[in-house]
């Protein structure tokens, strides 16, 4: 048997990460959801995306069968089955009843 395949951004060692490369990222969807990768840059969220790990709350502006939605959310790139895939985590606002 040979050695495990790594994912190509993926670190090793002790904390080991999975790590993601800013190819990886469709930055032409994520600008059409107000999202820029010169935000993410700014705020310090790029890092932490590429690194898997949940950015900051990001507001979204969204459109869904026609309907206009504005929402608060988290980004995280997770890997499924090798493809890298972005997922949105909406944030419920803690001072309205639903």
């Amino acid at each position: 048997m040979g050695r495990p395949r790594r994912h190509r951004h993926q670190q090793s060692g002790i904390g080991e990460q999975r790590r993601f490369g800013a190819a990886d990222v469709n930055w032409t969807d994520l600008e059409g959801i107000g999202i820029s990768k010169e935000e993410l840059e700014r705020n310090g969220d790029l890092e932490r995306l590429l690194n898997g790990e949940q950015v900051s709350v990001i507001s979204l502006h969204l459109t869904l069968l026609g309907i206009d939605i504005v929402m608060d959310a988290t980004l995280q790139i997770m890997n499924e089955g090798g493809v890298p895939m972005l997922e949105i985590c909406g944030i419920k606002p803690i001072d309205e009843d639903y």
